[in-house]
């Protein structure tokens, strides 16, 4: 019992350190989401809130480019052949930052906004980006939370502030909302240090960059193929709404979305610093410490799940005026919220088998069950958008998330039963068996 309680604390502590940061950094976004919500016109907001979907998409192409094989590749126990992988990703990433900002460019253009705004959102953007990079590098290579903590909380803070003074000076365009990221990101690079900083911007070459290709072929390509299937899965609503319809109409969707909003980052978050640890467990041949993690992880997700709910609730009976303005149906925003809170008690649910499954590098089954699910959310979110109105395409979302959640339950199973065998290398670096390579 004594011992139980022990374990229960470290992990309880562990969760502590690891979700402080993303947790405020979920609320300062969050505020200020609500702030533009009141004070931005319905295609305001939509643009607002589609571009930052496309922002947080982007983090999850960078995870699988750059940061899911973290754990992995830094596993080598050669101190030359880490330091040539590291300064491979290092350079890749800086390289592709520039693309990413001049695709987010041409993105908010398309969109509509001004030039001005789309150069601060891609300018946001790419920042952003390279703080993700960092958190990961931070996660893996160090097993402490603590620089990513205080780089979420640098990032909390200058949010908050920028906010404040946008509230006292009358500032209240996506301009300004650009700028305040843009800020928060930047100042949220600055806690991973000066070695840090060195390695990303100044000890980089075109010359490192020829190793990523192994990366990909082993790694990379698989867990993109996920992302962005995955993306489909959760996302196609945003795309297909805001395509056919407008900003506008996809605004009052993103709205009861906002709902939700810090339970999705934090789910993300955590799962940054659960698969890290599950990496290094499978690497230590603590295969069932790893699978073990993946139960506590599931609890204090599902219990953030059922405390956000409470709280949604209360906000949409007793105060739903006291954040959403009146030209937002509340009947419209109800069904949304229950919508929304559906989609994700199902993601929270797979989420764990996921990461355990990323950290044992089995980036491939992942990939071939998001692409089913994704077809499936791309039709239903259709059939439903046509038949039934925009609000309803959140259903074809859920649709799709539990036919991703299904594959995904059996594909862990399945590399859980499987005996711990010897490793493959790749770089020289131990890798962890792939389910259905063999």
């Amino acid at each position: 019992m004594v011992e139980t309680l022990g374990r229960f604390a470290v992990s309880f502590t562990r969760y502590l350190l690891a979700t402080i940061g993303p947790v405020s950094a979920a609320c300062a976004q969050f505020v200020l989401s609500l702030a533009l919500l009141r004070l931005l016109d319905p295609s305001a907001f939509g643009s607002f809130s589609f571009l930052l979907t496309a922002s947080q998409f982007s983090s999850g192409i960078w995870s699988a480019l750059f940061c899911a094989p973290f754990p992995i590749l830094i596993a080598d126990g050669d101190p030359s052949s880490r330091l040539r992988l590291l300064r491979c990703l290092f350079s890749s990433n800086l390289v592709a930052v520039v693309f990413a900002f001049a695709i987010f460019v041409v993105l908010a253009l398309a969109l509509g906004v001004s030039i001005n705004s789309g150069i601060l959102f891609a300018a946001y953007a790419a920042v952003a980006l390279l703080r993700w990079f960092a958190r990961a590098h931070a996660y893996a290579t160090t097993g402490r939370p603590v620089r990513t903590m205080v780089s979420d909380i640098v990032y909390s803070a200058s949010v908050l502030v920028g906010l404040a003074f946008a509230a006292i000076s009358g500032k209240t365009s996506l301009d300004f909302a650009f700028v305040i990221l843009l800020l928060g990101s930047a100042l949220g690079l600055l806690p991973f240090g000066r070695d840090y900083l060195a390695s990303q911007f100044i000890q980089v070459s075109m010359h490192d960059i020829k190793r990523y290709g192994r990366v990909w072929s082993d790694h990379s390509r698989w867990a993109l193929l996920g992302v962005l299937t995955g993306e489909a899965t959760a996302n196609s609503h945003a795309y297909i709404v805001t395509l056919f319809y407008g900003p506008a109409v996809f605004a009052p969707i993103a709205a009861s979305a906002l709902m939700i909003r810090p339970i999705n980052v934090a789910m993300n978050a955590l799962t940054e610093f659960e698969r890290a640890q599950m990496a290094r467990q499978i690497g230590d041949r603590r295969k069932d410490l790893a699978i073990a993690s993946t139960g506590f992880f599931r609890s204090v997700l599902m219990g953030g799940w059922i405390v956000t709910g409470i709280g949604i609730a209360l906000l949409l009976h007793y105060f739903p005026r006291a954040v959403f303005p009146e030209h937002y149906s509340l009947s419209l925003l109800m069904t949304g919220a229950a919508l929304w809170m559906a989609v994700a008690g199902i993601r929270l649910l797979r989420t764990p088998d996921s990461a355990l499954l990323q950290a044992a590098g089995a980036f491939r089954p992942l990939a071939f069950a998001s692409v089913a699910s994704s077809g499936v959310s791309i039709l239903a979110v259709g059939a439903l958008v046509a038949t039934s109105g925009a609000l309803w395409s959140i259903a074809g979302v859920l649709i799709g998330e539990i036919v991703l959640a299904y594959w995904i339950r059996r594909q862990a199973r399945r590399w859980q039963e499987e005996p711990h065998r010897s490793t493959t290398r790749s770089f020289g670096i131990e890798l962890a068996p792939k389910v259905g390579a063999e």
